[in-house]
């Protein structure tokens, strides 16, 4: 079974499993590794389409993006 969460706004439609893929893009972009986070925190705001993050690495390192990625 697979699972799709949508987030509908203003007849703009955003899929979960994208907005994810986009920050660990730009995580990756940035050269961290994926694979050393130990979590991973998503903010969305359908309104401005606008998402904040923050990661937080196993050696206790942490990043946030201060600017939106906008999808």
């Amino acid at each position: 079974m697979t699972t799709t969460i949508n987030v509908q706004f203003n007849e703009k439609n955003s899929e979960v499993k994208e907005i994810e893929k986009a920050v660990r893009e730009e995580l990756k972009e940035q050269g961290y590794k994926v694979t050393k986070m130990e979590s991973l925190e998503i903010y969305f705001k359908p309104e401005m389409a606008a998402v904040y993050y923050v990661a937080t690495f196993k050696d206790g390192q942490t990043v946030k993006n201060e600017e939106a990625l906008y999808l």
